[in-house]
């Protein structure tokens, strides 16, 4: 038996809420998770030049 996951459309992927820090992209209808943020990025918003 196979599982056939859902497509979702751009409109369910913007109201998707999981409760968590996870962050997902949307790939032809699917929530692909994505790494989490590095460190290195974390503060890189606070460095002016």
């Amino acid at each position: 038996m196979t599982h056939t996951p859902v497509k979702l459309t751009f409109e369910q992927y913007l109201e998707y809420e999981d409760s968590t820090d996870n962050r997902y992209e949307l790939l032809e209808g699917e929530l692909i998770p994505m790494p989490p943020v590095g460190y290195r990025n974390t503060g890189a918003h606070l460095i002016h030049y």
